[in-house]
C-alpha cells in the first residue's frame, strides 16, 4: 500500500511540474545574445522612447528662442483686396485712390448717388519696433530658461533610464543566480531522495522518510520553476526597455561578485544632490523665470515705439491705377491699465511660489539622499551577515547529515537544514543585488548617475 501511495505521489508531482513548464513563456529559439551592463545601457538610450520625447521638448524650446529673437525684426504683410460698391463715401475714395476723380465728380447728384464702382486695392505694410519696452529681451531670456529647463529634463531622464536598465539587469542577473541555487537544491534532493530509497530498501527506515525525500524534490522543482518564471518576466522587461522584442534570448556577462562602492559622507552627498540634481537645477530656473516675468511687467509701464510704413495701389481693373505712400512713427503710452496691479502681484505671488517650491524640493532630495544612503548601508551589511550565515548554515548541514548516516538524528532535521543551506545562499545574492542597486540609487539621487563604469 506504501509504495502505491509513493508511486501515486511520484506521477503527481511528474504531471504538475511538466504542466507548470508548459505553461511558462517560451523565449525565442535564437542563440542567446551576451549583453554587458554598458551595452544594455547604451542601447536603452539610443532605442528607448522616453529619451526621444524629451528630446523633442528640447527641439521645440530651441525653436521658442529663435522665435523670441525675432521680436526687433520688422513685420511686414501684404494684402490685396476687390470691392465694388455705390457708396458715395467709397466711390469718391476709390476715385481719388485711383487718380480718375475729375471735375464732373463734383456733381451734386453724382456725389449722392453715384454708381458702383470696382476697387482693386493692393497693400504692402512693413513695421519696425523701435523701443519695444524690453519686451523681446525678456522674451529671449524666457525662452533660453525653457530650453535649458528642456535640456535638464533630458538628463534627468537619462539618468532615470540607466537606473532602471541597472535594476531590470542585474535583477536578471538575479534571477539567473537564483535558478542555478535551485538546480543546485534539486540535485541535492534527487541525493537525498535516492540515499533514503536505499535505506528503505534494507530497511533502515520508514517510508515516510522516502516520502519527505519526495518532497523535498517537488519542493525544489517548484521553487526552480518560480525563478525561471520571474526571470522571463524579467528579460522580456529588460529587453523592451532596450527596444527589442521581448523573447530575445539574453546571456548576461555580468555577475553579482564582492564589490566595493566608496561614498561621501551624507551631508557631501546632500550638498552634491542640491548642486548637480536635473530637477533642483530646472526649479532654480522656474524662479528665474518667475523674476524675468516681473521685470516684464514693469517694462510694460515705458513707452512703446513703432516706425511703419504702407505702399498701396489702386485700380478698377487690376492696371491702370495709382500708387500711395505713407510713413510714420507712432508711440504708445499706456496711461491707465485697471489689470496691471493684479497681474504685477500674480508675477510676485508666481516668484514667492517658485521659491517655496524650490525649497519643499530640496528638502525632498535631501530624504532621497538619506533613504537611499541607509538602504545602501542596509544592504552592504546584509551581505556580511548572510556571508556568516551561509558558512554557518553549510556547516550545520554537514554535522547534521554526518549524525543522519549513523541514525543520530532524523530526516527532518537534514530537510530543515539543507532549506537553511539554500536560504542562506538566496539572501547573500538579494544581498548584493540591492548592494548594486543601492549604490545606483544613490547616484540616482544625487544627480552622477552618468557613468556606468563603477559597476564594471
Amino acid at each position: 500500500m506504501n509504495g502505491s501511495i509513493h508511486k501515486r505521489i511520484l506521477a503527481a508531482a511528474s504531471t504538475l511540474a511538466i504542466a507548470a513548464a508548459a505553461a511558462l513563456p517560451v523565449f525565442s529559439q535564437a542563440a542567446a545574445v551576451k549583453l554587458g551592463l554598458k551595452d544594455a545601457v547604451d542601447a536603452a538610450l539610443s532605442k528607448n522612447v522616453q529619451p526621444k520625447i524629451a528630446e523633442s521638448g528640447v527641439k521645440i524650446a530651441a525653436e521658442k528662442v529663435a522665435e523670441a529673437r525675432t521680436g526687433k525684426l520688422p513685420f511686414v504683410q501684404f494684402s490685396q483686396s476687390a470691392v465694388r460698391s455705390n457708396n458715395p463715401v467709397f466711390v469718391f475714395g476709390s476715385l481719388l485712390e485711383q487718380g480718375r476723380f475729375g471735375a464732373s465728380n463734383f456733381q451734386i447728384d453724382l456725389l449722392n448717388h453715384p454708381k458702383g464702382v470696382f476697387n482693386f486695392r493692393s497693400t504692402a505694410g512693413v513695421q519696425v519696433p523701435i523701443f519695444d519696452q524690453y519686451q523681446t529681451r525678456y522674451r529671449v531670456k524666457q525662452a533660453e530658461a525653457g530650453k535649458s529647463q528642456a535640456e535638464l529634463q533630458v538628463e534627468a531622464v537619462r539618468q532615470k533610464l540607466r537606473f532602471d536598465v541597472i535594476n531590470t539587469y542585474f535583477g536578471a542577473v538575479l534571477g539567473t543566480e537564483m535558478i542555478k541555487v535551485s538546480t543546485d537544491a534539486i540535485r541535492s534532493a534527487e541525493a537525498n531522495r535516492k540515499k533514503t530509497k536505499d535505506m528503505v530498501d534494507v530497511g533502515m527506515t520508514t517510508e515516510a522518510d522516502l516520502l519527505a525525500a519526495e518532497v523535498e524534490v517537488a519542493n525544489a522543482e517548484q521553487h526552480r520553476l518560480e525563478a525561471e518564471s520571474s526571470l522571463r518576466t524579467t528579460v522580456s522587461a529588460l529587453n523592451l526597455m532596450l527596444g527589442d522584442a521581448a523573447d530575445r534570448r539574453l546571456e548576461f556577462t555580468a555577475d553579482l561578485r564582492e564589490k566595493y562602492f566608496p561614498l561621501a559622507d551624507r551631508e557631501e552627498l546632500i550638498r552634491i544632490a542640491l548642486e548637480n540634481r536635473p530637477d533642483y537645477r530646472r526649479a532654480e530656473l522656474a524662479a528665474e523665470n518667475a523674476r524675468i516675468q516681473t521685470d516684464a511687467l514693469r517694462g510694460k509701464k515705458l513707452p512703446r515705439v513703432e516706425a511703419f510704413g504702407n505702399v498701396g495701389y489702386s485700380s478698377p481693373y487690376i492696371a491702370n491705377g495709382s500708387s500711395d505712400y505713407t510713413v510714420g512713427v507712432n508711440l504708445t503710452y499706456t496711461i491707465f491699465d485697471a489689470g496691471r496691479k493684479a497681474r504685477t502681484q500674480q508675477a510676485a505671488e508666481a516668484v514667492s511660489l517658485a521659491g517655496l517650491e524650490k525649497q519643499n524640493l530640496a528638502d525632498s532630495i535631501r530624504l532621497d539622499v538619506i533613504k537611499a544612503l541607509e538602504n545602501y548601508k542596509l544592504a552592504r551589511s546584509k551581505i556580511q551577515v548572510s556571508i556568516k550565515s551561509t558558512a554557518y548554515a553549510e556547516e550545520a548541514l554537514r554535522i547534521v547529515q554526518d549524525r543522519y548516516k549513523f541514525g543520530l538524528t532524523t530526516f527532518n532535521e537534514v530537510l530543515r537544514a539543507e532549506t537553511a543551506v539554500v536560504a542562506a545562499r538566496q539572501n547573500i545574492l538579494k544581498a548584493r543585488y540591492e548592494y548594486y542597486v543601492g549604490f545606483a540609487s544613490i547616484l540616482l539621487a544625487t544627480g552622477q548617475l552618468n557613468d556606468i563604469r563603477l559597476f564594471d
